[in-house]
């Protein structure tokens, strides 16, 4: 899946609309929501693919849709063009108004590689608005067009998830005057990493010791955000394999997250688990998803792990994030702690210019 998401990323060029040299404002809209233009007959067969791909559900553990596909009619195309997330479906044979707009959209030589089945989304990045991303999904007929949504459901709906964790990666750089810089200094002198800590988080567990460090967000007070991070020394990335970030995370966690009475601690809930081996931020690693929950039954929540090999300090991390609110959807809150936990850098990576604006 990887390989196939870079090779999609590599093929984006060749698919190129009207330029616009304006200073460009932020996108408009929700960020779950994405508008949807295509003809009846293809909304009439897709349909049912159509929200099954893209109304796609993160378990926390109750159902939550990543995005709601809202279908707009084409003549309206025009008073949407500022909006966060859209869509044009049409295979290339169909005859309504928006296959004909998707078949002179194209260059000929994408419309034959369309035709022949070797591409099939084309994307292009802020065509009118900071944060955008406008998706032509295109196939040579409607059955391919169904194979598509049915088995590149996964690789679409990652384009629009990486957008929205840019976005939010934005807001943070934006507020960045507000950030306890300090904290972050702190982190980077003494264990030569760091990541943004917002100005409504608080550190619960600094240990050198024990090389492990979390932060907490309650705000508001029924609403808890959870990052920690951790380290250890490895020669190489040979201990990293597929079940070493189940079991550090659980060692972890039954060490450090415990309630204030000590007679319960976190581990990972035993369904809803997805382990995925991934490239994060430029290191082999793994990306964990899924729920935990209290060793006594008595609460629970959605996480995001990524634990990885950093070869410059021969050191293995884990990076995670945990959400705990109970009465509240929490899809966006996973977004936020994600964020957080992209914002994770070394020593080595930062430049004069990151050192500067931690006021060194």
């Amino acid at each position: 899946m990887k390989a196939l998401r870079t090779f999609l990323l590599l093929v984006l060029p060749i698919f190129i609309l009207a330029a616009c040299s304006e200073v460009k404002t932020s996108a408009t809209g929700h960020d779950d929501e994405i508008l949807l233009f295509t003809d009846d007959e293809t909304w009439a067969l897709l349909e049912p693919a159509i929200l099954q791909t893209f109304q796609d559900t993160v378990l926390t553990p109750q159902p939550e849709a990543w995005y709601t596909v809202k279908r707009v009619p084409f003549e309206d195309y025009p008073n949407y063009e500022k909006q966060v997330f859209r869509i044009v479906l049409a295979p290339l044979d169909g005859t309504g108004p928006v296959a004909a707009f998707v078949k002179e959209s194209l260059d000929p030589s994408v419309r034959e590689l369309v035709s022949e089945g070797k591409e099939y989304v084309l994307n292009k990045y802020e065509p009118k608005a900071r944060g955008q991303l406008l998706m032509f999904l295109v196939a040579s007929n409607l059955p391919s067009l169904k194979t598509v949504l049915e088995t590149k459901a996964a690789d679409l709906l990652y384009f629009f998830k990486s957008i929205r964790l840019r976005r939010e990666l934005t807001s943070l750089e934006a507020e960045r005057s507000y950030q306890k810089l300090g904290i972050e200094r702190s982190l980077l002198d003494r264990y030569a990493w760091k990541m943004t800590v917002q100005h409504d988080y608080f550190v619960a567990i600094d240990s050198a010791d024990g090389r492990f460090f979390w932060m907490r967000r309650a705000n508001p007070s029924d609403m808890e955000r959870w990052i920690f991070a951790s380290w250890l020394d490895a020669v190489d990335p040979s201990v990293l394999t597929d079940d070493f970030p189940f079991r550090l995370r659980d060692s972890l966690t039954a060490q450090y997250l415990r309630t204030v009475n000590n007679d319960a601690y976190v581990e990972i809930a035993p369904y809803n688990l997805q382990i995925e081996n991934i490239n994060f931020l430029g290191r082999f690693g793994y990306e964990m998803r899924g729920n935990w929950r209290f060793s006594d039954k008595s609460g629970g929540g959605p996480f995001v792990n990524y634990t990885f090999y950093d070869e410059k300090s021969r050191r293995i991390y884990t990076v995670d994030g945990s959400i705990f609110a109970p009465r509240v959807e929490k899809k966006e809150l996973i977004i936020q702690v994600d964020a957080i936990l992209h914002t994770f850098r070394t020593a080595d990576e930062l430049s004069q210019e990151d050192r500067e604006k931690l006021g060194y």
